[in-house]
């Protein structure tokens, strides 16, 4: 699963829409929704953060393993 793909699947499986995750993370509305059709992918610094609001790896956010677990 590329990111694009498990980027959408966390928004639907927790119910979060564009705009809230824009409120929630200050990132920009129109560049989340490039993400969600794939014209477009994150920064480094925009990838740990969606991982931290996810709570979820990096790894799992870039579909590089299918376990969601963070290791801390």
């Amino acid at each position: 699963m590329q990111f694009t793909e498990r980027f959408n699947y966390l928004l639907n499986a927790n119910n979060i829409t564009a705009y809230k995750l824009s409120k929630d993370t200050g990132i920009d509305q129109t560049l989340i929704g490039r993400w969600k059709v794939g014209k477009q992918f994150p920064a480094m610094e925009k990838i740990l953060q969606l991982a931290d609001y996810f709570n979820v790896s990096v790894d799992y956010l870039l579909g590089r393993t299918d376990k969601p677990e963070v290791n801390k």
